[in-house]
């Protein structure tokens, strides 16, 4: 069975009657209207890839008519003219209006089946085309709007790491961060963790449940190389080590109490971890120049 409805307009109610059902019994499915304003209104409510309609339909707008219309609301839709005009002029008319194929009256059913297979074809190659288009339009349009969104992000990551630098100590640093992660990952709950000898401290955190640091490996311990999983109290939750140029500068907790896709290697979390092991690393490289520069060198 053909699926595809086509659009029977003629004022000859036996011409369409003889046409549906012939065509009908070659399985297509055929709808019929009597003068273009009905087919239009047809039109309105369904999409027809093929309309076969006659020239000359007194009393009201002409096939001419009805070809422009279609053509100007869907240009998907194939139009094939049947009429009894049977002059050359009249067939170039047609097809300057935006007529796909034409058949002169009187014709044999053969004719009319041959050229409707064929803007079926045609009509089905249209919509192949139409579908990629809009899929390709969709694919750059996601694209683009990725590239915004990485350019937005890098931007204000860009901005904390300047205003890091401003800072003497890792507490402003971790909250401004730590409120930039929030409202791009949604995380339960949140810590971020110094180290201290072979233990933590606490310096900034977020969430209902509170410091939960019991059954925390000691920093010694905190492979560098990967990403430990650690509940904090929550059904799912992630220990993070913050590390640049081979030193461990601290660990970051993220809690969920729901289900969620976040993961570590999620890139925009890379980018924003990166962001502040990058201003963390800065802080500790001041501090330790400033030591060395506080250091009395002793004379030999």
């Amino acid at each position: 069975m053909i699926q595809d409805p086509i659009l029977l307009v003629d004022d000859e109610e036996d011409l369409r009657t003889f046409l549906r059902e012939a065509l009908a019994r070659d399985g297509y499915t055929v709808d019929e209207a009597p003068d273009a304003n009905t087919a239009l209104e047809r039109m309105a409510a369904k999409h027809y890839p093929v309309v076969i309609t006659d020239l000359n339909m007194p009393g009201g707008p002409t096939g001419f008519d009805l070809i422009a219309a279609v053509k100007a609301r869907d240009p998907l839709t194939l139009c094939v003219v049947i009429t009894g005009y049977a002059s050359m002029e009249t067939a170039i008319r047609a097809v300057k209006f935006g007529a796909y194929d034409f058949v002169q009256k009187p014709f044999k059913l053969a004719e009319i089946e041959a050229v409707l297979d064929r803007a079926l074809d045609y009509a089905t190659v249209l919509g192949q085309l139409r579908d990629y288009r809009q899929d390709l339009e969709g694919r750059v349009l996601a694209r683009v709007q990725e590239i915004q969104e990485l350019h937005d992000e890098m931007r204000r990551l860009n901005d904390l790491l300047v205003d890091a630098q401003s800072q003497t100590s890792e507490g402003p640093i971790l909250q401004a961060f730590l409120a930039h992660l929030q409202g791009r990952f949604a995380p339960t709950g949140t810590m971020a963790l110094l180290p201290a000898g072979e233990g933590w401290t606490l310096e900034a955190e977020s969430g209902p449940r509170g410091s939960r640091t019991n059954g925390l490996p000691a920093p010694s311990r905190l492979d560098q190389s990967r990403e430990w999983t650690w509940d904090g109290g929550y059904p799912e939750g992630y220990l993070i080590p913050l590390a640049s140029g081979g030193v461990l500068l601290g660990a970051l907790f993220l809690g969920f109490e729901d289900r969620t896709s976040f993961h570590p290697d999620n890139p925009a979390f890379v980018l924003w971890r990166r962001e502040l092991e990058a201003a963390l690393h800065g802080l500790h490289r001041t501090r330790t120049e400033v030591a060395k520069a506080r250091t009395p060198t002793r004379e030999l």
